[in-house]
């Protein structure tokens, strides 16, 4: 069992680990980026979640950690089919603040009544701004979606 200073520190190292494998990939403007591979060429992907699912630490907590964010984003495509990257960031950034607010004094239970607070206020403000979307916008996020993959 791991707790305290020791598991807040493991969180910080692999949510940034993650964080700048998968980051860069983000967007339009995205980086490419490597994954090697046990045999053969290394696959040369923009696909953040591609990204993600290949990192593997070896040391059990930090897969742990790992396989948290990344069920997230596994959850995302299974729902979604995109925004990856996007939910893997985000995941990342709550757990680093959770760590910082929790390193900083302030008990879980207010942490977790914030966080749903926030939730609620970003769908909100989501549903606020929605519209009806036209076939040649779809296309167009496809298009970015797709990284100019086939």
């Amino acid at each position: 069992v791991v707790t305290g200073e020791v598991l807040d520190k493991s969180i910080r190292e692999v949510v940034r680990t993650l964080e700048d494998a998968v980051g860069c990939t983000a967007g339009p403007k995205g980086l490419t980026v490597a994954i090697s591979k046990p045999y053969g060429s290394p696959e040369i992907t923009k696909d953040g979640y591609k990204v993600m699912k290949s990192i593997k630490p070896e040391e059990p907590l930090a897969a742990a950690i790992a396989s948290i964010i990344t069920q997230s984003a596994s959850q995302c495509n299974d729902k979604v089919g995109d925004g990856t990257t996007t939910c893997s960031i985000l995941t990342a950034k709550v757990i680093e603040e959770v760590a910082r607010a929790k390193a900083a004094g302030a008990d879980i239970v207010s942490i977790k009544n914030g966080i749903l607070k926030a939730k609620e206020a970003v769908l909100t403000a989501l549903m606020s701004m929605r519209r009806e979307v036209e076939e040649e916008e779809i296309a167009q996020v496809a298009t970015i979606s797709a990284n100019g993959d086939k």
